[in-house]
């Protein structure tokens, strides 16, 4: 299987701050996202519709990502250093290396950050999604 590299949370950050005509915030903003690398993507094949993904993100250091949601079902399992992650209205919770969280379809991640400002944090998200949905809906700001 070949492995697909995508990094779209970049990306999709400078086209969410392209209107804002700040080159310096879309600069500093876009640096400190999450890396996502697809590592698979394939239907389920028990329930037609459905996709089964397996991706890692890899956060630089202070590294984060805009409130956002899933379609569907999401597990993160923390793989290097410690993670911040809050859903919904719900306490930030700091989860580190062998720690994981899930995510309902749909529920507000308000918080998904890297906790330190000096170590590189990657986790490895497993994704249950209705079959040709993006991935990530990032959500308007509060």
């Amino acid at each position: 299987m070949k492995r697909q590299i995508i990094a779209y949370p970049v990306i999709m950050l400078g086209l969410l701050l392209a209107p804002l005509g700040s080159r310096a915030l879309a600069q500093t903003a876009a640096a400190s996202a999450g890396t996502v690398h697809m590592l698979m993507r394939q239907p389920l094949s028990s329930q037609p519709g459905t996709d089964v993904i397996m991706l890692t993100v890899d956060y630089p250091p202070s590294g984060t990502t805009p409130p956002h949601e899933h379609p569907g079902y999401t597990y993160a399992y923390v793989l290097q250093g410690s993670v911040v992650s809050q859903l919904d209205h719900q306490p930030a919770q700091t989860y580190i290396t062998g720690q994981m969280w899930s995510e309902l379809p749909h529920q507000a991640h308000m918080v998904s950050r890297n906790a330190s400002k000096t170590e590189p944090a990657k986790l490895l998200v497993y994704m249950i999604i209705p079959h040709g949905d993006a991935l990530t809906k990032f959500l308007p700001a509060q």
